[in-house]
């Protein structure tokens, strides 16, 4: 049950992609903020499985919330890549907001998707896999560094807001299948309109006439 929730959803593209970006942004900044990060990304993530119920009561009357973990993952896309293409100056004080935010959604969509409810195996599961995808990026950006990082960073940033809102907006856009409305009934002959229910009419017989009342003569012996 493990390998198949790790297989399905710890390792699916609605959770892997925003965490790259989420890394890709750690390795943009400077140790001392990356540490920062995955401190408030710790946090997001325990808030998002503690106030989950809050969240699915906010987003039940947005049309299309179903779909995607009720927009996990496409929240997430869109906070790592605005954490991508803003500014190198202001990168440092939103990355601790956007991580919190990303570590939230992560949270959530973990408690929806969990087949073992009691278990606390799967969150701990779901947040060393977020940890290990973070480090593996963020070490790799800050030992391989490049000039064109940053440039190539921006780049991915705007894929990540373009997937966000093109899940996002779909989702929300579509509408729900209507249901046919049922068959009308027949409308009822005149000659039944007032019968009642599972009655037939009588049929009409010409009345014999009385003959004592009648105006023709007995002709006289």
């Amino acid at each position: 049950m493990t390998s198949w929730w790790i297989l399905n959803s710890g390792l699916s593209l609605e959770r892997v992609i925003p965490l790259a970006g989420l890394g890709v942004a750690i390795a943009l900044v400077r140790a001392r903020h990356a540490v920062v990060a995955s401190m408030t990304f710790l946090l997001g993530a325990a808030l998002g499985m503690l106030f989950q119920d809050q969240y699915l009561a906010l987003m039940a009357g947005v049309p299309g919330a179903t779909t995607h973990l009720f927009l996990t993952g496409p929240f997430s896309a869109v906070a790592a890549g605005l954490l991508l293409i803003i500014p190198a100056r202001a990168r440092p004080w939103v990355l601790p907001f956007a991580a919190m935010l990303i570590g939230a959604m992560l949270g959530v969509a973990t408690m929806l998707t969990d087949p073992t409810l009691p278990d606390p195996a799967i969150p701990l599961i779901a947040v060393l896999i977020a940890l290990w995808i973070m480090a593996i990026i963020g070490l790799s950006g800050h030992a391989f560094w490049l000039e064109w990082f940053p440039i190539a960073a921006r780049i991915l940033g705007s894929w990540l807001i373009a997937i966000g809102l093109l899940l996002g907006g779909t989702a929300i856009a579509t509408k729900p299948p209507m249901l046919a409305p049922p068959p009308s009934q027949a409308p009822l002959d005149d000659g039944l309109t007032n019968a009642r229910p599972f009655e037939t009419p009588l049929p009409e017989f010409d009345r014999p006439r009385d003959r004592s009342k009648s105006g023709a003569r007995t002709l006289l012996p």
